[in-house]
């Protein structure tokens, strides 16, 4: 598969889609609670995964007896998350060529996400994808999350594109599904995590890709 001659720009999604970083949230879960001695459920990822970040702290010093405060707690697992995407995290599976050939070509990239800066950044930075991009920008500094367009509208205005002209990486359905609602190229990427959800996205996105080996 190649991408069509009239596009122009991409936007990225980063989690799932240029590195493998959704194990992360779970291992962070777990070595939090090890020191701790708490044995780890899965279970326990898959009610975090539904909840906001202050929620997920909150759950744990509700659920169980961690003699934390709130902001102790917070502070704890952000440092072993940061360590994760700083250290620890990889890009996919030919990411790094897929963005080369694109840089080569005069194709605009930046990367769109509902993660923080700080951590998007300290990925992206230590992988040498950020390079590449004319910029990466958040939901939050956006002001809204990817159930809405804002952050891929102002994106492709920002890198001087149109939609028509713009291809959207995404890996969740929900994202994939506003992008394509609003006029972008979509291609939706597998993620292991997202597997069950790979047909739906199939009908949604304009092209799905197993990994970005099939882009090169």
């Amino acid at each position: 598969m190649k991408l069509p001659e009239s596009i122009k720009a991409i936007i990225f999604d980063i989690d799932g889609t240029l590195i493998d970083s959704l194990d992360a949230w779970a291992e962070a879960d777990r070595e939090f609670l090890s020191e701790y001695d708490i044995p780890y459920d899965p279970v326990i990822s898959e009610r975090l995964k539904t909840m906001h970040y202050t929620s997920a702290i909150q759950f744990f010093l509700d659920e169980y007896d961690i003699p934390l405060s709130f902001d102790e707690a917070a502070h704890r697992i952000t440092e072993i998350i940061r360590h994760k995407y700083f250290h620890e995290i990889e890009a996919k599976p030919c990411v790094m060529e897929f963005i080369s050939l694109c840089h080569d070509k005069g194709i605009k990239m930046c990367a769109a996400t509902s993660n923080s800066r700080e951590l998007a950044e300290g990925a992206l930075i230590n992988r040498n994808i950020a390079p590449f991009l004319e910029f990466i920008i958040t939901s939050d500094e956006i002001g809204s999350g990817k159930e809405k367009p804002e952050i891929f509208l102002y994106s492709a205005e920002k890198m001087g594109v149109s939609p028509e002209n713009t291809a959207v990486f995404e890996d969740s359905v929900h994202a994939a599904k506003t992008s394509a609602a609003a006029g972008f190229y979509t291609v939706g990427v597998f993620d292991r995590h997202y597997a069950d959800e790979f047909d739906h996205l199939k009908e949604i996105c304009s092209h799905v890709i197993k990994g970005f080996d099939r882009l090169i």
